[in-house]
């Protein structure tokens, strides 16, 4: 029986459909849910430290510049939970949200584990082979450390889809030769 589920969101495409999945099992089961987020480096608005190529110095300009765009990032997640748990709530399913910092993987587990989830939902962006090698996965990562069963939520990967049994029939005849 699913009493607590967590539900891990980032900014991609996948969060949403990650999100509908965990609303509607949440529904159907009549679980709590915990809707995450982790600030990471690899999300499209995180705030760089200036790097200046001669001179590594960061002055109290730039490095106040930093802590500015930081608190903005962080508040911008806040209000991206926000709006998820209102969601959740509208959807008459019991809800609660956290914004961590760390490594998402591990992150998404300790989590789990404290607050003794059942099931945690994460997204996968369908990394295959070197590139889940070199970029990291943490659905992968959850996969294999979770307390808990993982539920991954998986969308198609465009360009890399394998040619269907008649296109492969039509490549084979266009490559025969006729006299």
């Amino acid at each position: 029986m699913l009493n607590k589920i967590l539900v891990a969101l980032d900014y991609s495409e996948t969060s949403q459909t990650v999100f509908n999945s965990a609303l509607s099992l949440a529904k159907t089961t009549g679980a709590e849910l915990m809707i995450m987020h982790i600030l990471g480096e690899d999300e499209p608005n995180y705030p760089v430290i200036p790097s200046y190529t001669y001179y590594p110095v960061l002055d109290d300009y730039d490095y106040n510049l930093y802590q500015k765009r930081y608190q903005d990032y962080k508040q911008e997640g806040i209000k991206f939970l926000q709006q998820k748990n209102k969601e959740a709530q509208a959807a008459s399913i019991k809800s609660e949200f956290v914004q961590l910092t760390g490594n998402p993987g591990r992150e998404i587990c300790k989590l789990a584990n404290t607050w003794s989830a059942d099931i945690i939902l994460v997204g996968s962006r369908g990394l295959k082979g070197l590139k889940e090698m070199f970029l990291g996965s943490v659905s992968n990562y959850v996969t294999h450390h979770a307390p808990c069963s993982v539920l991954i939520i998986r969308t198609s990967i465009e360009n890399e889809s394998e040619p269907t049994s008649s296109e492969e029939a039509e490549t084979d005849r266009q490559s025969i030769p006729t006299n």
